[in-house]
């Protein structure tokens, strides 16, 4: 099978979680212009512009996603709550730090994007956003110590669809699986696993979680080539269609 064309592939580069207080740097006036050290994926405040709103706006909401996925394997778990630890060990998301994870620089820059995005449609995107610290350093907490239920990641991440203005269908369909990834079936993990891999793909390769998150979807089998994903999307599609008959005409039994 293509492992070219498919499947979660965002997993952290933490190389089993190093302690970021030993990362980060002393200066808080250190200008985010300077080099960000250890981050793989943005190197400067002007290469992040570069990316766009958008860009910045759907990594945050794929990598919270593919970090939850993680914390709920087994294997995966401990990586996931390393990297959770990682970027939450500074307190807040109010400062640079040069040694922070790719998904900290992103988390800052939604916390701080005054006068970075400049053109239209950067600017109008950024004014429809809501970026809730508290909540989101809550919910990595959460994933760090291994507690978070399936309850608080589909309020968690409905509300961060919506705060983010997240718009692409995919993403969204993403959202909607990967909330559930316990009660999941291979076949959807796999749908979910490829349409995130897809992502970072294209848009965020260098991304610092995808090495650890390609392990966990290689290790689960979830990496398939595109016609393989498609007759898995008929199947998965015919089984919701058929659960949902069931689920009416019982309901129509009932009155």
């Amino acid at each position: 099978m293509s492992e070219e064309k498919y499947t979660l592939r965002q997993y952290a580069q933490m190389q089993g979680g190093h302690e970021m207080d030993n990362m980060y740097s002393n200066d808080n006036s250190l200008s985010f212009m300077q080099s960000l050290g250890e981050a793989r994926m943005f190197k400067s405040r002007a290469q992040i512009a570069g990316e766009g709103a958008q860009s910045i706006t759907n990594h945050a909401f794929v990598s919270m996603l593919t970090l939850y996925a993680m914390s709920q394997d087994y294997n995966s778990a401990p990586i996931a709550s390393n990297y959770a630890k990682a970027t939450i060990s500074r307190g807040s998301f109010a400062s640079a730090s040069p040694g922070g994870t790719d998904l900290y620089q992103t988390l800052f820059t939604l916390s701080k994007p005054d006068g970075l995005f400049k053109n239209s449609k950067d600017t109008l995107l950024m004014n429809k956003v809501r970026f809730d610290q508290t909540k989101t350093k809550a919910f990595l907490r959460r994933i760090q110590t291994g507690q978070i239920t399936q309850g608080e990641a589909q309020t968690f991440f409905f509300r961060m669809e919506r705060d983010l203005a997240i718009s692409d269908p995919k993403l969204r369909a993403a959202r909607r699986l990967t909330q559930n990834w316990g009660k999941l079936t291979t076949a959807q993990r796999t749908l979910v696993a490829t349409q995130l891999d897809r992502h970072f793909r294209a848009n965020a390769l260098r991304s610092d979680i995808y090495p650890h998150f390609k392990r966990f979807a290689k290790g689960g089998n979830l990496i398939v080539g595109q016609g393989t994903v498609k007759k898995i999307a008929k199947r998965v599609a015919r089984g919701a269609a058929a659960f949902a008959v069931g689920y009416a005409a019982g309901k129509a039994t009932e009155l």
